[in-house]
């Protein structure tokens, strides 16, 4: 799958930064200036529901859509099997079941998504169970990721990483510790050949942090877009969109490249401490 656009790395001036050195991506050595998105669905109530949800984006131009299930694991196989069956064999899915089953469940739903080409298999398990990890790793041919979780730096993906418990990495800037650690979380997993793919930064300023980092590593594939997408942002002038190729194009403006919208806060004014 494309990625976007990848660039030659920018020559540092070493003059008064200009307006292009001075875009945080530019600075921490811009890779590409665009990456597709993906629809991470919120939980819905029928299999049905969620095949319409994954038909709207990708007839959008979308070209990836991710189910967080109801975590009855039965029901989760029954929801991935027809997502599957109505969006054809080219379109690319994933599931996230957010901590939710016991190893055995684990691995039943992920058989069964191995067997609908599912693209990855995300926290399956409790975050911090390593040894299940590794023994539901060791079963299943479709990649796992874990790491989104515990809230912790740099040096929590080491034991990941030793015991081969997880196929990709996850973080966000506002989990893991910020721009800085997650480039060098992301170099850690390009070190090893794996993929770190970048969690929803739970508000638009930290999106937009995170698409710095998403422009400047190479083993990234894709931009979260959590649904209701709508209800996730707030508070800029003007939010990261998604255009009608499905993509997400890189920040332009000065260090992150966004705007508060002051009059919403000002609007929005309860009270002012002095």
């Amino acid at each position: 799958m494309d990625a976007g656009a990848e660039l030659e790395q920018p020559q540092a001036d070493r003059g008064e930064l200009g307006l292009g050195e001075a875009v945080i991506h530019r600075r921490i050595g811009t890779y590409r200036d665009r990456i597709p998105a993906y629809a991470s669905s919120q939980i819905l109530d029928s299999a049905a529901a969620y095949v319409e949800q994954a038909q709207q984006y990708r007839e959008a131009g979308w070209s990836a859509y991710k189910i967080h299930p109801q975590q009855v694991w039965r029901e989760d196989i029954a929801i991935c099997e027809a997502v599957r069956a109505g969006m054809g064999d080219g379109f690319t899915l994933m599931l996230d079941a957010c901590w939710g089953y016991s190893y055995e469940q684990a691995l039943r739903v992920g058989r069964a998504i191995e067997r609908a080409n599912y693209y990855w298999y995300e926290d399956p398990l409790a975050d911090s169970d390593l040894y299940g990890y590794a023994k539901l790793r060791a079963k299943l041919g479709i990649p796992i990721m874990a790491t989104e979780y515990p809230l912790a730096g740099f040096d929590s993906y080491a034991p990941w990483i030793l015991q081969r418990a997880t196929d990709f990495l996850r973080g966000d800037v506002a989990v893991k510790g910020g721009i800085t650690t997650l480039i060098k979380a992301a170099h850690l997993a390009e070190a090893f050949g794996m993929n770190f793919e970048v969690h929803h930064g739970g508000n638009s300023l930290n999106n937009v942090a995170n698409l710095h980092v998403i422009m400047a590593i190479r083993n990234t594939e894709f931009f979260e877009v959590l649904l209701p997408d709508a209800a996730q942002k707030y508070g800029l002038a003007q939010d990261i969109a998604v255009d009608a190729a499905g993509m997400v194009h890189a920040p332009t403006g000065p260090g992150l490249g966004a705007e508060i919208d002051f009059d919403l806060i000002h609007k929005r004014t309860k009270a002012v401490l002095t």
